[in-house]
């Protein structure tokens, strides 16, 4: 009797499984169909279109909503509420068409803006550690890198049964590595370490180190810091945003060259270089220049996560 009960199981775990895989198998083929429709419409209306449904997910989504409200509320005090609920719409609105972009990265054809210094850096084939944020289009930063090298690569959240099947990264260069994998980290640093171009969203919520953002104390993130130091790699900064007609503009900045690198003129900081700069030193760096381009961007930026935990 013991033994039918565990084959009983086996079989109710088999079941389970196949089951799931046909869900899986099913959600993608409708995914496929969905952007198979929407490329068949001019960018132009793409746009309109997702960013009226994010805008109507965003109305539905009272605590994402609210918890947006809020983070723009404490961010930019100057505003009005009617302010502060049209930016929290605006800003969600971009921000769905920004991810759904994803999808058909290989068309887009950003436009490239930086210095001499950090074209340089990204044309030496020598690898980088690029620090970028939610702001325009999600994955324009590593499509922007991939322009300049074969190593682009990022991580991604999005499931990989979707990933998989349409492919969508590799179409465009990027090297995409699963973000809830438990080698994540090892995986980036030894992609690092063969001069690849790294490029990491940084301005989520991360009990790793501490910064000061629009004024108040959180933690972010330090792993691309980290890479760029385990590596001695240059740390870079790049953001994506769209114009009015929606073409995407990328922008890229050094932030730091190791002291034992031979060109430390490629950094703003070089007269600083004698000195080690700290994890939490570059992080709060970062976390200032963010600051910085979202109060110029500020409905391009993705304002509903919780970064300002207690």
């Amino acid at each position: 009797m013991k033994v039918k009960r565990s084959d009983r199981s086996n079989t109710n775990v088999w079941a389970s499984e196949q089951l799931r895989s046909i869900k899986q198998k099913s959600l993608s083929k409708l995914i496929k169909l969905i952007i198979s429709g929407l490329t068949q419409l001019t960018r132009t209306k793409r746009k309109t279109l997702i960013k009226n449904i994010g805008k109507t997910l965003l109305y539905f989504a009272k605590k994402t909503r609210l918890r947006a409200i809020k983070n723009i509320a404490n961010a930019m005090p100057e505003l009005s509420l009617k302010e502060v609920s049209d930016l929290a719409f605006d800003a969600y609105g971009n921000c769905a068409f920004g991810v759904v972009e994803s999808f058909w990265l290989a068309e887009i054809e950003p436009e490239i803006f930086c210095d001499e210094d950090t074209l340089r850096i990204l044309q030496s084939g020598e690898g980088a550690c690029i620090a970028t944020m939610h702001m325009g289009c999600y994955e324009a930063v590593p499509l922007a890198i991939a322009k300049f090298s074969n190593q682009s690569v990022t991580l991604t959240n999005i499931p990989s049964f979707i990933a998989d099947s349409m492919d969508f990264y590799s179409a465009a260069n990027i090297t995409a590595i699963n973000k809830k994998s438990t080698n994540a980290f090892s995986e980036l640093l030894k992609e690092s370490a063969s001069n690849a171009y790294i490029s990491l969203h940084c301005d989520l919520y991360a009990n790793q180190t501490d910064v000061t953002f629009f004024g108040k104390k959180t933690k972010a993130p330090a792993g691309i810091v980290l890479l760029a130091k385990m590596n001695r790699k240059p740390l870079l900064l790049a953001y994506a945003i769209y114009q009015g007609d929606g073409h995407v503009q990328v922008f890229f900045e050094t932030l730091y060259v190791n002291q034992k690198q031979t060109d430390t003129n490629l950094s703003e900081h070089s007269s600083e270089q004698k000195a080690e700069v700290t994890v939490e030193q570059l992080m709060s760096n970062i976390y200032q220049r963010f600051e910085h381009i979202i109060r110029q961007y500020p409905n391009q930026w993705y304002w509903s996560y919780n970064r300002w935990k207690k």
